[in-house]
């Protein structure tokens, strides 16, 4: 897969491109429903014999506009990168979204981006919107593209008669609902972080990328060479509840926290007692 960042300048520099099939969507956590605009879009690339190629941003807009914003991303770019990839996707565009970008109209961004791309069809999301403001929808996406290209509407994949959205998603995780939140990805939810074994020390890539309720959670710690189920105890920061003891490896991990499940919270023998005597002196 061919990965290329994209920005106004980049884009008048960039070599002409392939006649090409183009999924749009920002793809917070590449979920099921994600996946189903990219398998759409890569029918289409199949049946036409085009080259599939999808185009994402490097950051939320409320991150551009909001600087305060606590938004929680569910995948880093590398991540994204990596789901692209296993989708079979031949060519990621990775567009800055920047104040110049936000405030393109909605036909200068269809001239300049997905023409400027050689895009033939174009695919999104029934809930994609595009240009300054991102006041434009599908309907305004056919119609101004027409000349251009042909404009494929993906509808809502829905789980529970709710739909499969990241903002779903995130809130499942926030709440420890790791179960329901993996459904709803197809995969189980991962965080990049730095693990040094002999500390026992976790941390994150991303202090951005959203993590679980405070609790207890199964998860497995995987890296290039490495691979150790463990309990990771969520606070203000991640610790390893358990295994006590850990393969000793002496240098510092790049790994995938793989969330599972939440643990079910057992009452100690110490605390039990306690309550039973506060409860006899009641």
């Amino acid at each position: 897969m061919q990965v290329i960042n994209l920005d106004a300048h980049r884009l008048k520099m960039l070599a002409p491109q392939p006649p090409l099939v183009l999924a749009l969507g920002f793809f917070d956590g590449v979920h099921q429903g994600h996946q189903r605009v990219i398998q759409t879009a890569k029918r289409i690339a199949k049946q036409r014999g085009l080259p599939l190629a999808v185009m994402t941003f490097n950051r939320h807009a409320s991150q551009l506009f909001q600087s305060q914003a606590t938004f929680r991303y569910l995948n880093t770019v590398a991540q994204k990168i990596q789901h692209m990839d296993a989708l079979q996707v031949d060519r990621l565009y990775i567009t800055d979204f920047n104040h110049q970008f936000a405030g393109l109209t909605p036909t200068a961004f269809i001239k300049d981006y997905l023409v400027g791309l050689n895009a033939q069809v174009v695919v999104a999301g029934f809930d994609y919107t595009f240009g300054q403001g991102g006041v434009n929808g599908m309907r305004e996406l056919a119609e101004l593209g027409a000349p251009y290209f042909e404009t494929v509407t993906v509808d809502r994949l829905a789980n529970q008669q709710l739909k499969v959205s990241s903002t779903r998603i995130r809130d499942l995780i926030a709440r420890g609902q790791l179960e329901q939140a993996n459904e709803l990805l197809g995969y189980t939810y991962a965080t990049q972080a730095a693990f040094n074994p002999l500390t026992r020390t976790i941390q994150l890539a991303n202090r951005q990328q959203q993590l679980p309720a405070a609790g207890d959670y199964r998860c497995w710690l995987v890296g290039a060479n490495y691979r150790q189920a463990v309990v990771l105890g969520v606070t203000t920061t991640l610790k390893i509840i358990s295994p006590y003891q850990l393969p000793p490896v002496a240098a510092v991990l790049d790994v995938d926290i793989q969330w599972q499940q939440r643990v079910a919270q057992a009452v100690s023998p110490v605390l039990d007692q306690q309550q039973q005597s506060q409860c006899r002196k009641a």
